[in-house]
Formats: structure tokens, sequence, C-alpha cells
């Protein structure tokens, strides 16, 4: 019996050795300090071992918040792209009206920049980070941070500017033509102001000129002589100089990579959304004349022009030919010039003597952003046959300065009707702000 208590004893001797709690001799304060200290030396891994502490340990204490954006620094510094991104877009998230939220925007954008990638490969995280660099300009314009995010928006565009005229090249140069001209004709609407113009318009007239169109092709060349003097391919379309530069120049094209890039032109009717309202559920009619002026009045809550095409990236499509049904899956970005869709699934079904869209379904971090304005949602319904386009689930609409919060916001094409709705427990609300008299 005296053995046995005597094992017992020892027993509680031994784990009480080996599961006395660590000892917090540190204060958030120094934990943070030391991290930063370590983040100087290039010792990341200590570093993130440091402000996880703070994060973790004190989640209450005001250090945790600016740890957890330092945590973000040191995976970043460390070049682990995905897991910054993963901890910035938590803390974007968790703490949407911090002081420290425009810098994480930018380090966001950076993240997807970075994890970009080359232009054969598909470019959602460069969609992506212009989505975030825009998002970052339009709702904190005047930090300081946004000029570094204009100056990304414009390095994005001309990478996006690269794989049209990549792809048109390379349309051009296996005699695919009329792909090449569609392909750079829309790389000149679209990026008037970026490197590589010149080629761009060379390109075209000679896809004109190998289609027996001498009009077009004259036309092109008579353009890039005129904005391009001193281009090395402003040479007629007969000289042996001009000839000689594209053998010169002549390179191997990798495969487009189309495995991970699905992309349909969609028309997500219905067309605009225009109101500014207040009060819990209001009902606005603007002047019928002004409702079709989706692209000189730029007031109101207009995001869709039904007139121009949607490109739709996603990880994954999947169509569905009784249902008449195509699903777009995962970081699904949709495009319409400036206009930019993001959210985690798009439904889409079709009509079936038509075989347009007649409705469209966005769930998941619904997020709209086109010029200065931006909407978030948890789900967004279009549909082409009611006329109707629906935010659901904590929406969100900026537009400058002016504000627009309600649990649904319908809007009625054919009536050009808004209608605003809160919740039981939370009222809808709009901060309007005056515009200047001279304006």
């Amino acid at each position: 019996m005296s053995r046995l208590i005597a094992i017992i004893a020892s027993c509680l001797v031994l784990f009480s050795c080996t599961s006395k709690p660590v000892k917090k001799s540190e204060n958030p304060g120094s934990l943070y300090v030391e991290g930063v200290n370590l983040m100087k030396a290039k010792k990341y891994d200590k570093a993130i071992n440091k402000f996880s502490d703070v994060r973790d340990n004190f989640p209450f204490d005001p250090m945790a918040l600016i740890s957890t954006v330092k945590l973000g620094d040191a995976y970043f510094e460390r070049k682990t792209y995905d897991l910054a991104l993963m901890t910035y877009e938590d803390f974007f998230k968790a703490h949407p009206e911090d002081e420290n939220i425009p810098y994480v925007l930018l380090r966001i954008g950076e993240c997807y920049e970075k994890l970009s990638l080359s232009l054969d490969r598909d470019q959602a995280y460069t969609l992506k980070a212009i989505e975030r660099y825009t998002y970052l300009m339009n709702r904190y314009p005047s930090s300081s941070y946004a000029a570094n995010a204009e100056e990304s928006i414009k390095r994005l565009n001309q990478k996006l500017a690269d794989r049209e005229l990549y792809i048109g090249e390379f349309y051009y140069r296996t005699n695919q033509y009329n792909a090449a001209i569609t392909r750079l004709e829309y790389l000149l609407k679209k990026y008037p102001h970026t490197v590589g113009f010149d080629k761009a318009l060379y390109f075209i007239a000679m896809s004109y000129k190998a289609l027996g169109d001498p009009v077009k092709s004259n036309e092109y060349i008579e353009k890039l002589q005129k904005e391009y003097p001193h281009s090395k391919l402003n040479k007629s379309s007969n000289s042996r100089g001009v000839r000689q530069t594209l053998k010169s120049s002549k390179k191997e094209f990798p495969p487009i990579d189309q495995s991970s890039t699905k992309r349909r032109e969609i028309d997500l009717r219905p067309q605009i959304i225009k109101a500014s309202t207040k009060g819990e559920t209001v009902r606005v009619t603007p002047d019928k004349q002004q409702a079709g002026q989706t692209d000189k009045d730029k007031s109101g809550l207009g995001f869709i022009d039904r007139t121009k095409r949607i490109d739709i990236v996603s990880d994954t499509m999947e169509g569905f030919d009784k249902e008449k049904m195509v699903v777009f899956k995962g970081s699904v970005v949709a495009r319409q010039d400036d206009l930019y869709i993001f959210s985690d699934v798009v439904e889409t079904f079709l009509n079936e003597e038509s075989n347009e869209i007649s409705k469209a379904y966005a769930k998941g971090s619904v997020k709209i952003v086109k010029q200065d304005r931006t909407a978030t949602a948890q789900e967004a319904f279009f549909d082409n046959i009611k006329r109707e386009i629906i935010l659901k689930g904590d929406v969100v609409v900026f537009q400058g300065q002016d504000k627009i919060t309600g649990n649904v916001i319908t809007y009625y094409i054919n009536e050009d009707k808004v209608v605003v709705e809160g919740d039981p427990e939370k009222r809808a609300r709009a901060i309007l702000t005056p515009k200047p008299k001279n304006q």
C-alpha cells in the first residue's frame, strides 16, 4: 500500500513538472518589440513566432491588432505570400474600420501581385490585385497609400495589355487573323496608353492585309505612321525592313494556359441602379430622362452596362446542358471594362430559346467595383426576366463619400425604382455628402 502511494506521489511530481504552464514573463509590448527587431535582423521565422504569441495569447490587448499586421509583414518578407495574404485578408474582414486598413489593403494588393502568374497563364491574381488597389483608392483617396496603389494599377494594366498583345501576336503568327484583330482591337480600346501600342497597330494592319482588306490595313498603317513616327515598325506594309524586323523578333510561343481560366461572354442584365436613399424602407424614382445615361451620368448606384460583354475568370467551370446552367466556382472575377465583380460562386441560367443569360446569381463575399462606386453583399441576384437586381446580406454601397447600408437593396429596372430594407435588429442607413454648389 505504501509502495502504491509512493508510485502515485512520484507520478504527481512528474506531471506537475511536465505540465507546468509556460511562464508569461514577457508582456505583449516586449514581444512586439522583439518581433520588430528580429524582422530588422531578417530572422523572419523567429519574428513570426513573436507576433503569433501576441495575437494568440493576448487577443484582447491593443498590441494584438498591430502584431497581426506585422505577422503578415513577416510572412511577406519571408516571401510566403499565400500566408501573408491570408493573414491580411483575415485582418481586413475582422477589423474593417481599423486605422491600419489602408496599409493592409495595399499589402493585399501586393500579395496578389506577387502571386500573379506569367503572361501565358491565368491572370486572376492580377485582376484581384487591381480590385484591391482600386478599392483602396476609392475608399481612402486621401491616404498616402492611394498614390502607391495608383502606380501599381498602371503597372498591372500594362501587364494585362502585354498579355493581350502576346495572345494577339500568337494568333497572327498562327494565321488566325480574325482572332488576332479581335484581341488587338480590344487592347487598343482598353489600354490606350500602354507600351506596345505601335506593335498592336502593326499586327492589326497585317492581319487585315492577310484577310484581303487593304482599306482597313492602310487605315491602321496610317495611324501607326502618325502616332508613332519613330517606331521601327513604322514602314510600309511591303517594306523589306518591316518584314526583316518581324523576322528577327520572331519567337516561339508556349501554349496559352486556359485550363484554369474559364471565359464566357455573359450579358448580366439588367443595366443600372440609380438612387440615393435613407430610412428603413425608401422608394426613389429618378428623372426618366436620366435613366439611361449610364456613361454620361455617374451619379446613383449604376454598375452594369448591358450593351457590353463580360469576361468571367474562375478556378472551375461546369456546364449543365439539361438545366441550361453554367456554374463558375472559386475566386470568380467578372470584368466588363472598368467594372469588376468578385464572388466565390456565380451561377448563370440560359434562356432555352435565345441561349442568352436570363438570370445570374453571385454568392459568397460578393463585391462590385466600378470607378468610385463599390458595393459589397453576401449575395447578388440579376433577373433579366423580371428586370430586377437584388443585393442581399449586409449590403454596403459606397459612392465617393456617400454610403448606403441595408439588409436588402432591390432595384426594379422597368420602374426605375430602388427599395432599401433593413432588418428587425439593424435599420437601413444612408450617409449622403452634399455636392458643392458649383457642381
